[in-house]
């Protein structure tokens, strides 16, 4: 007959096993508060099977800097309306936005910046042919199509970020 003490360890082992077999959780804790249209240029080229967008702030206030599925930069200024709705957030590094070739038509956020390296200067860059993205400092390489895994390297996948996404506004928010 087992006793209360046994009881008690068999079902914190229990409770510690099951607990392992949950999944990391593949959302970042950076706050991003980010509002766009999605059914024009350039934003509709995130919309493109394996096309990415990458969204930074910019140098003043009501402005960020957007680089398209080209590598081509520019500066946007933000709606006034969207301004009123609340301040823009973009993680910790920047926003990675584009619908992975393989997602049935769902657009994903990815941070800029390097889980591994976890500072906001070590932004990934894109190589937006393939659909990589390679850390400058540490060498590692995602694979934006594929939930941002490393492909090479040595740390977790690229942090994701909700999208909300009603056909024509995108809400990119945690």
């Amino acid at each position: 007959m087992m006793n209360k003490f046994t009881h008690i360890i068999l079902l914190l082992t229990t409770i510690l096993v099951f607990a392992g077999c949950e999944g990391e959780n593949p959302y970042s804790s950076y706050h991003v508060n980010f509002i766009f249209d999605g059914t024009v240029h350039p934003y509709i080229q995130a919309r493109s099977p394996g096309q990415f967008i990458c969204i930074r702030q910019g140098a003043n206030i009501g402005e960020y800097r957007l680089t398209d599925a080209l590598g081509k930069t520019q500066t946007i200024n933000i709606p006034q309306i969207h301004l009123q709705q609340g301040k823009f957030y973009y993680g910790l590094g920047g926003l990675i936005i584009g619908t992975p070739i393989f997602s049935d038509g769902v657009l994903m956020a990815y941070d800029w910046a390097c889980p591994g390296c976890d500072l906001a200067r070590y932004r990934v860059e894109i190589d937006y042919t393939m659909g990589y993205a390679t850390c400058p400092h540490c060498a590692t390489r995602f694979d934006l199509n594929s939930n941002g895994i490393a492909l090479e390297g040595d740390t977790r996948p690229l942090w994701q970020y909700r999208v909300f996404d009603n056909g024509s506004e995108v809400i990119i928010r945690n």
